[in-house]
């Protein structure tokens, strides 16, 4: 069986300017990832509302960053799966 990942509740962010300069910021409690919020990087363009909502309805299901992400925007799902995954090694309770 595999171990389930527990978290240290709370809000975590995280930053990422490697491929596109995103920001996300993740609440999580003790073993569930709650919520998912991923913004665009200062002087970068906006995120579409739809995409985001894409990004996060697929994280918050598979609880973690193993996601299809979207085809038509891989560059954009790297990063949103690079990002969100920072904030959630942050969250992590290595206990």
């Amino acid at each position: 069986m595999k171990d389930e990942i527990k978290f240290v509740p709370g809000e975590y962010s995280a930053e990422t300017k490697d491929l596109v300069h995103l920001k996300a910021k993740i609440k999580v409690d003790k073993n569930k990832i709650v919520d998912v919020k991923i913004s665009s990087g200062k002087d970068e363009r906006l995120i579409e509302p739809a995409l985001e909502k894409v990004f996060r309805g697929q994280i918050l299901k598979s609880q973690s960053v193993a996601i299809d992400g979207v085809s038509s925007a891989s560059v954009l799902t790297k990063a949103v799966k690079t990002v969100v995954g920072k904030a959630l090694a942050d969250a992590r309770d290595n206990d």
